[in-house]
């Protein structure tokens, strides 16, 4: 994984990211729609960020809109999607163009690092549930395979549960980790995480 430059996006405040974790990076860029993200995270991580010598730049808007441009200008930062991509469904545009949007990262990030951490599927779980650990698995697990379905039943999972588009995000293959996450009593997400090196380092 690059360490010079890490393009954050939809990070928010950085709840989810260990200050550490930022720290391995000389420079930081996170994108955020919300206005409140960007002094928040500063809160959060800046004087820490800033006695370990990594320059952060905030940026408040659509991330997803400017990829491209950030991709021209830091070709071998490291791209991480922070629990954005499995909202994306929730958006005003149909489902099926949300799932091709999806897809097409894939192509538009070859040639770069990136990564993700998203939901997969979420919704209510059996009470008392006692959730399982994460697990390594492969990107490209299908909610309907016996694989899909094992996992689903160890979260306790009543039928019906959301699909948040995201099965397709990584490329096949892709080392993952899928993790349960207990997000409110009685209610449950199942989320993937992994990165990917550029195309043209992978053998």
């Amino acid at each position: 994984m690059p360490r010079q430059q890490l393009v954050l996006l939809g990070g928010s405040a950085g709840w989810m990211l260990p200050t550490h974790w930022l720290a391995q990076f000389d420079e930081v860029h996170a994108w955020d729609i919300d206005p409140l993200a960007a002094p928040l995270f500063r809160w959060r991580h800046g004087r820490h960020l800033q006695s370990q010598g990594t320059r952060l730049h905030l940026h408040t808007g659509d991330g997803l809109a400017h990829l491209r441009e950030s991709i021209q200008a830091m070709p071998k930062a490291f791209f991480w999607f922070d629990n954005l991509l499995g909202q994306l469904r929730f958006t005003h545009e149909p489902l099926d163009t949300v799932s091709r949007r999806l897809r097409s990262l894939q192509k538009t990030l070859q040639h770069v690092a990136w990564g993700s951490v998203h939901d997969r599927m979420s919704g209510r779980s059996l009470p008392g549930t006692a959730l399982p650990l994460p697990r390594q698995g492969s990107a490209g697990v299908a909610m309907e395979t016996a694989e899909g379905q094992a996992w689903l039943h160890q979260m306790g999972a009543i039928s019906p549960w959301l699909d948040h588009l995201t099965e397709n995000v990584l490329p096949p293959g892709t080392p993952v980790q899928h993790t349960a996450w207990p997000f409110k009593p009685g209610y449950a997400h199942w989320l993937e995480m992994g990165w990917c090196p550029p195309r043209s380092t992978r053998p």
